[in-house]
């Protein structure tokens, strides 16, 4: 049954005859419901080809695809654009008849693919609507109304999961699966938005002429005149206005983008354009603010709602128009000049003098001098009136201030915006709002954008369990679209979609006794030697047991047989360690049914550690401040393995401070270093670098430098850390422990406990020093079995506490008496050999406290600030020779 009643079959039909399937895609397209092409397109069936299957996007082949747009057969990119787009791909999956994944959308830096990173990373593709139109013989648009009609949308990603016969909604929002549209625009190019621009101009030649009316119809002419009247000799001045604000105002409208107050549209005058941000359309019915990212299934972006809101908007947008370019007319007063002129020819001489004031500034009481272009007899009297004119300058600013104040005023405020509005609207507002209105009456006809677009089919799905069979109504096939363009909607022509995953599923008949379909999956399913894999298996007799045993290539056990408990579907979960000295190859793990025999297997490939590195790097220092002469631990993550990495202190110049330190990362791309403080080293902000020896990048982290004889600063008070010397002990051995970072002042509980949380002996009391920090012993207790154990420190106040783990082992270590050698050397006897723990260039307290991040798959929880990443620690903490591995 399809549940999405008028779309088109789900899009997982090239595995018919197996029990599952998946793909998926960065874009496909159809022809009257017909599969035209994808791109970076993959697939798998569970059993023919059950993947992991990648495809990766092609933007040039794509490009030169075929389509047919009503009777006329084009290449793609003459109506699409994906010049743009980001580094996108998909991958597909179906790892047995209830196991599938598909997913489509960014690349990451470790090969993965998610709906995760920033909307530029995915980058963009246009559709030439203008050009669709015109293809598909829709009339309604003119040169003269619209000479180009861009959509450009964000490129889309979606991932759908079906795990043990259930396909998931992943987020909790838009129903099963989960999709990213990154963005969506309408860009438009019209010549009435261009002309616009010069009805913009020609407005503020009106305001021009409006303010030189006002400032003539409101200054006292009589008062200013009658400041020279002591002047004998002079004839009465004329006293013109010249406003030449224009190009002021129109620039300030013209001279960038204006975006509406609801951030739906952005009109560009200079240039004719007009942006409608089509994401700005979305109200989300759980009132949230995801956007076009949280949307039912199967949402119409373009409906009848859509130019109302688009023609208000366009009204408000204009109003924004009006605000700027009263607030232009204020700050353009200065183009305002009131000009004053005393002129008379004489027999003998002429007077010419004259005098310009801006007007803001005459009134703010900042004068030019007057210009004397007088000649003959009338010289010395021009003398005169030029020093009387520079000398009342003070008494002019009262003059001129009623006529400033009333242009700022509310009163010239609302002269300017009726002024304004009267020639806006019919220049502007209605012609943008009557050209909007056909393009929007083609979108309708030529294109249908749905956001989250699903078709799913379900079926009667009976379920065995081991007490009776229940049958039920479930999705067994699913199609997600992130967003899906159909051109001529009304006969479903052609549809372009963007970011496609889909999944088909066989869940019936699970798990019944006797008719068990096992299967086994392993993820990661390329690692390291001396990494682990984790093995998940599903189909087996529910509530009983099964064995998982890793083979070598030619099918020989590899270590002890892991033994399982299945649940109640018959499924399990368990960790797989690869041997530090596994040769390179495929090792099949194989899952073994214990009550029927039945057994599946999965391949793991074993490559070097270089080839699964994120190269990504990072560093990390601890603590994060230290005194001169102190020593703190740099540790690094995804550089290059092999490699020397130069580890160096540099000042806030850059100057190095003191001589680096060289250390070379082990095959999972990560090391651990001491690194010592010079004792001439200045206080103040420091970094330390690491910089691999090869030229690709490298990392840094901040290091503050400590006066000496002062406190370390208040932040290390609420940073508590622990160590213990030494970290591997035999029973009845003493512990050192060091606390920094505890409140200063408080008693701090010293526990030893196993990996269970249970206490083993008696607990050590201490107080905080007012440094933050603490020594003191503790005694492992005699009798205390071999393995891993935690010192747990725990202030009285409440406040957070610390722990770290050390090694309790049976007999002598080496490196287990309190004068043991915890350099990064290795254990044992220090030469390296195969009967110790694996040199890393770690001392031996990481080295410890990476195994526990290890065992038991979580059975402990390390309570740590700065966590060494998961597929660090798993390198870090192999084991060699008869010693089992982590």
């Amino acid at each position: 049954m399809v549940t999405a009643t008028g779309l088109p079959a789900v899009a997982v039909d090239n595995y018919p005859d197996e029990p599952s399937e998946a793909a998926a895609s960065v874009l496909d397209s159809t022809l009257f419901q017909e599969a035209l092409l994808a791109a970076a397109y993959s697939d798998a069936g569970s059993e023919s080809n059950p993947g992991p299957n990648e495809g990766n996007l092609n933007v040039e082949l794509l490009g030169s695809e075929l389509v047919r747009i009503g009777d006329v057969e084009v290449p793609l990119d003459e109506i699409m654009d994906f010049g743009q787009l980001g580094a996108l791909a998909s991958k597909s999956e179906a790892s047995s008849p209830v196991d599938a994944h598909a997913v489509s959308g960014l690349l990451g830096a470790d090969g993965g693919i998610t709906l995760d990173g920033e909307s530029e990373d995915f980058g963009k593709a246009s559709v030439d609507v203008l050009s669709v139109a015109r293809l598909l013989g829709v009339d309604g648009l003119t040169d003269e109304i619209v000479d180009q009609l861009l959509l450009e949308v964000g490129a889309g990603a979606a991932e759908v999961k079906a795990e043990n016969g259930v396909i998931l909604d992943q987020d909790g929002v838009g129903g099963l699966g989960q999709y990213r549209v990154a963005d969506l625009d309408l860009f438009l190019h019209s010549p009435v938005i261009e002309d616009a621009a010069s009805s913009i101009y020609d407005i503020g030649g009106t305001i021009d002429t409006t303010v030189e009316d006002l400032v003539n119809e409101n200054l006292d002419d009589s008062a200013l005149t009658g400041l020279f009247d002591a002047v004998p000799g002079v004839p009465t001045p004329s006293i013109t206005v010249d406003s030449n604000m224009q190009e002021n105002l129109f620039q300030s409208v013209v001279g960038e983008p204006i975006t509406s107050a609801n951030q739906l549209i952005t009109i560009d005058l200079s240039t004719g354009e007009l942006q409608i941000h089509l994401d700005q359309l979305i109200d989300n019915p759980d009132g949230s603010e995801e956007g076009l990212n949280g949307l039912p299934p199967n949402t119409e972006l373009i409906d009848d709602t859509t130019y109302p809101l688009i023609a208000e908007t366009v009204h408000e947008l204009m109003q924004e128009v009006t605000r700027i370019l009263i607030g232009a007319i204020e700050d353009s007063l200065n183009s305002v000049t009131i000009n004053i002129a005393f002129y008379e020819e004489g027999p003998l001489g002429t007077l010419d003098v004259s005098w310009s004031l801006p007007l803001a500034d005459a009134v703010n009481g900042d004068f030019p001098e007057a210009v004397d272009n007088s000649t003959g007899t009338m010289a010395p009297v021009a003398a005169v009136l030029v020093n009387t004119i520079n000398t009342v300058g003070p008494a002019l600013a009262p003059i001129l201030a009623p006529v400033y104040d009333l242009l700022i005023s509310d009163e010239g405020d609302n002269i300017f915006e009726l002024l304004i509005n009267d020639l806006k609207t019919d220049a502007i507002t209605v012609p943008i709002r009557e050209l909007l209105s056909p393009v929007f009456d083609v979108l309708s006809e030529v294109l249908s954008i749905t956001i989250n677009r699903q078709v799913s089919e379900t079926s009667e799905v009976v379920t065995q369990t081991s007490t009776a069979a229940e049958a039920a109504e479930v999705v067994t096939s699913f199609d997600l679209n992130a967003l899906s363009i159909a051109l001529l909607p009304a006969n479903e022509v052609a549809r372009i979609n963007l970011g496609n995953a889909a999944v088909r599923i066989t869940p019936g008949d699970v798990g019944g006794p006797g008719e068990i379909d096992p299967s086994i999956s392993v993820d990661p399913a390329t690692v390291a030697p001396g990494q682990s894999t984790i093995a998940t298996g599903t189909g087996y007799t529910p509530d009983s047991t099964a064995t998982v045993q890793l083979t070598d290539p030619d099918g020989n056990p590899v270590g002890e047989a892991i033994p399982v408990e299945t649940d109640s579907t018959g499924g399990f979960t368990v960790a797989v360690p690869v041997p530090g000295d596994a040769e390179l190859g495929i090792y099949p793990v194989v899952g073994t049914d214990d009550t029927t025999g039945e057994a599946a297997e999965a391949p793991l490939a074993v490559v070097a550690g270089s080839d699964i590195c994120a190269m990504d790097p990072t560093l990390t220092v601890q603590p994060g401040a230290a005194f001169p002469g102190d020593t703190v631990s740099v540790v690094g993550q995804g550089f290059p393995a092999g490699v020397p990495v130069a580890v160096q202190l540099r000042d806030a110049e850059g100057n190095p401070v003191g001589d680096a330190v060289m250390v070379t990362p082990d095959e999972a791309c990560g090391f651990i270093t001491d690194l010592t403080v010079p004792e001439d080293a200045e206080p103040g902000d420091h970094i330390v670098e690491a910089l691999p020896e090869d030229g690709s990048e490298g990392a840094e982290a901040p290091l503050e430098i400590l006066a000496p004889g002062t406190n370390p600063p208040g932040d290390e008070c609420t940073d508590p850390m622990i160590v213990a010397d030494p970290a591997v002990v035999e029973a009845g051995d003493e512990v050192m422990v060091t606390g920094t970072g505890f409140p200063a002042g408080a008693t701090v509980t010293v526990q030893l406990k196993d990996t269970q949380g249970n206490n083993i002996g008696d607990p050590v009391t201490v107080t905080v020093g007012d440094d933050c920090g603490f020594t003191t012993p503790i005694t492992v207790p005699e009798g205390t079995p071999p393995g891993v154990i935690i010192v747990d420190a725990q202030p009285d106040d409440g406040s957070e506490g610390a722990q770290t783990p050390i090694t309790v082992v049976a007999g002598s270590t080496g490196g287990g008496s309190g004068d043991g050698d915890d350099s990064g050397a290795g254990a044992g006897d220090g030469s390296g050999s195969d009967d110790g723990l694996a040199a890393t260039g770690a001392n031996v307290t990481a080295l410890i406290a990476a195994m526990v991040l290890l065992l038991g798959a979580g059975a402990v929880m390390i309570k740590r600030r700065r966590e060494i990443s998961q597929a660090f620690a798993t390198a870090m903490g192999r084991m060699s020779g008869d010693k089992p591995a982590v």
